[in-house]
């Protein structure tokens, strides 16, 4: 906690010229505390949560443990909409103590974790990220609402995370392509989040090695998804709406080519936060995640 709110720190970039602020604000009164090892802050319609996972020669269990206290503290507060989720996961491609990739590790536990919530839990898996970090052990943060809805989109050119094959690991990712929430009782204020997206089709990686088409592939799969979105809920949703987009890269060397090419790629409305990181696959070397504000769509920002 800082100034009676709580503050995550996460160690996601050794250079000194990438460090930002992320702050998530609200108009509204906010109330915070502790329960355990989660900091949470809420308003009365969105709640903040977050935790680490202390470093561990493996992560199963104590990811498992994580997510099962915020599954639990979102009910007890009820917000029971979850949203939204980062991960950041120090060693990502690293082994751990049984020879497993750690991102498969982690995956493990929030899997046995997300698959205890009532109903058919693969349609109720958020919008989120999961990406490398240097700070040890893995950083875990959400958000949640009370009465917003929010709705999962999946990509039509990509098969749901949830249903990749056993050669990704024990227990497959579990996330939504996106999620959009209506934040107003009056469902007027409509958010898409945008989970982290790279360049992979079905569920292989596509261009291996290479960052120009690596980057082409990815921003199609975003396009796509969008188009998607558009057609299933008539809400014309284009790139160009994104108000931020947080690209992580994975070699520092690449950082200016793919600065160039988001400044060709997207109109300059859309604040930009490049992240030297590793991805959740060692061939993938560009990774974005990005906040769409689809509450007025209807004209196209240029």
């Amino acid at each position: 906690m800082t100034s009676g709110f709580p503050v995550v720190t996460v160690h996601s970039t050794a250079r000194t010229d990438e460090e930002f602020q992320e702050v998530w604000t609200t108009s509204a009164p906010v109330q915070s505390d502790r329960d355990g090892d989660i900091y949470y802050a809420m308003d009365g319609e969105t709640l903040f949560c977050a935790c680490r996972v202390p470093e561990s020669a493996t992560y199963r269990d104590s990811v498992r443990a994580a997510y099962e206290s915020t599954l639990t503290l979102v009910h007890n507060l009820n917000y029971p909409n979850i949203f939204r989720i980062w991960n950041y996961v120090s060693g990502i491609n690293d082994r751990n103590s049984s020879g497993l990739e750690i991102y498969r590790d982690f995956c493990h536990g929030r899997a046995e974790a997300l698959s205890t919530m009532q109903g058919q839990w693969t349609t109720r898996l958020p919008a989120a990220t999961g990406i490398g970090s240097l700070s040890g052990g893995i950083v875990i943060y959400c958000l949640s609402a009370r009465t917003g809805f929010p709705s999962h989109f999946e990509n039509p050119h990509q098969i749901p995370a949830y249903r990749y094959p056993s050669q990704y690991g024990p227990r497959s990712p579990s996330f939504a392509r996106a999620t959009m929430v209506q934040h107003s009782p009056n469902n007027t204020h409509r958010i898409l989040y945008l989970s982290g997206t790279a360049s992979v089709v079905g569920h292989e990686t596509a261009h291996p090695g290479d960052l120009r088409r690596q980057f082409v592939t990815t921003m199609e799969n975003i396009e796509t998804l969008l188009q998607s979105i558009s057609t299933d809920t008539g809400d014309p949703l284009c790139v160009n709406q994104f108000r931020l987009m947080k690209v992580y890269v994975r070699r520092s060397e690449d950082m200016p080519l793919v600065r160039e090419m988001l400044r060709d790629a997207l109109v300059p409305r859309t604040q930009l936060r490049l992240v030297n990181a590793d991805i959740c696959r060692s061939d993938l070397l560009l990774e974005i995640e990005g906040v769409l504000d689809a509450t007025d769509v209807g004209h196209p920002p240029t």
